[in-house]
């Protein structure tokens, strides 16, 4: 089940909101637990017990932490994190390393791909940084099992992030009271996010997939279908992000945000700190840090870096590409401070806000490719070695209705920087009556399209 499908919107929702408005209030944590449950064991009940589980070893070791001290309090961390990461690695990474080991003339016996749980990143990221932040005694322990199992399992961000913390709803688990300003906040916030999905994001799928068949794409073929896969992830993700924090303020949940308009960033500094935020304060606060960060030196400081990229790319999916794409931003990173530390000259903001994008944008082939050979072939074609212009199926595949929401696209992404315009406020901040329009005609809109899956439901 997804949230933009028939199921989620006209039966699922309804019947999780109406349970939980007639729950007693020590039963509502309970009630969330139940229906993500539910939620979750729609899509594969045999992958429940390993969300369950993780679930169970993650409050327990919490405990064992928090009442040892010594070595043995270092142990129970050890083994608080070890047990989540390795089913992430085996889930996870096992195919890719069985599949490459082949591919090298290695025998791997009777290989069986195994299937990969969907939200298993999300939910062991939430495990480790439960575990570390209570060994750094930066959050208490929670006694309650089902208040911990409520934050990892809660259906809103379990599957495609945030990267929610578990000190950040902490305290609204132990107690909590309706607030009517706050659930229409998340109803607005929630069908604005459905109508970035549906609207903007799915539309521009076609051209991308389009762009992506092209056996020998000509230069403009590629950019086109770079552009519309920019958007088209960024406004999938984005929805998602704003229907995850919707769906918390219904129930008085706060998650953080992920977003903070990536696409106006002047440098990959900048756009990562407006990038899933919540991934990349997480990459920075549990593995950068700990590394040593900045405080070994500029060498180690760059190692670090790059490591934690690298780290980040793998995260997003299990494949040599997203390994490159991690590499290729932490580059960019190490540039950025390089440039800086070398006393480089500022570059003028505008020119600055392009090359970031084309930095970007480059980044998003290899992140969007099946394999080698795709990479090969967009990377072919932008070196101009195909032609430069549109190709016939390119310009067939770019029907009015795609051009047209791609100027949709890039005028809510450039909104934010334009000097002040008549109704530039329904823009900034859609009004519930806006966004309840929005949300009707993408669910018109969804009524005649296949359900396309979040982006982020394979990581």
């Amino acid at each position: 089940m997804v949230f933009v499908s028939d199921s989620f919107i006209f039966v699922f929702l309804p019947l999780f909101l109406l349970a939980y408005a007639i729950a007693p209030a020590r039963f509502r944590n309970f009630t969330i637990l139940v229906f993500s449950l539910i939620f979750y064991g729609w899509w594969r009940f045999d992958f429940l017990p390993l969300l369950v589980a993780i679930a169970c070893w993650s409050w327990a070791t919490g405990l064992w932490i928090v009442r040892s001290d010594g070595g043995e309090r270092q142990f129970a961390l050890l083994a608080a994190i070890l047990a989540p990461i390795a089913s992430l690695i085996w889930f996870k990474y096992a195919n890719l390393l069985a599949e490459s080991a082949l591919a090298l003339g290695a025998s791997a016996g009777h290989w069986t791909a195994i299937p990969l749980p969907i939200g298993l990143s999300f939910f062991v990221f939430g495990a480790i940084s439960y575990s570390v932040d209570v060994f750094r005694k930066t959050v208490a322990a929670e006694t309650s099992f089902v208040n911990y199992a409520t934050y990892q399992a809660m259906f809103g961000h379990l599957v495609a992030g945030p990267v929610v913390r578990y000190q950040s709803v902490a305290e609204r688990l132990s107690s909590r009271s309706f607030d009517l300003a706050e659930f229409t906040e998340g109803w607005r916030r929630f069908m604005l996010g459905f109508a970035q999905k549906v609207l903007l994001g799915d539309t521009l799928a076609p051209l991308v997939d389009a762009g992506y068949a092209l056996p020998n794409p000509s230069t403009a073929d590629v950019a086109l279908t770079a552009a519309a896969y920019t958007l088209h992830l960024y406004f999938d993700f984005a929805g998602y992000s704003s229907m995850a924090i919707g769906l918390g303020l219904m129930v008085g949940l706060k998650f953080p945000e992920n977003f903070d308009n990536p696409y106006l960033s002047r440098s990959i500094t900048e756009f990562w700190r407006r990038w899933h935020i919540s991934l990349s304060s997480w990459l920075r606060d549990y593995i950068y840090i700990p590394l040593g960060g900045n405080r070994a030196g500029k060498a180690r400081s760059y190692f670090n870096l790059l490591l934690t990229m690298a780290l980040g790319g793998l995260w997003h999916g299990a494949s040599w590409t997203f390994l490159v794409w991690g590499i290729w931003h932490g580059v960019g990173l190490m540039g950025a401070r390089l440039w800086h530390a070398a006393g480089g000259p500022a570059i003028p903001s505008v020119a600055a806000h392009f090359l970031t994008l084309i930095f970007v944008m480059i980044g998003w082939l290899l992140f969007r490719a099946q394999d080698w050979h795709v990479v090969q072939t967009m990377m072919t074609a932008l070196l101009g070695l195909n032609g430069l212009s549109l190709s016939s199926p390119m310009i067939a595949a770019a029907r009015p209705v795609e051009l047209l929401t791609l100027g949709v696209s890039l005028f809510v992404v450039y909104a934010p920087a334009l000097p002040e315009y008549p109704l530039r406020r329904y823009i900034d901040r859609p009004p519930f009556e806006l966004a309840l329009l929005l949300w009707l005609c993408a669910l018109w809109t969804m009524q005649s399209r296949t359900v396309i899956p979040f982006l982020y439901f394979q990581f």
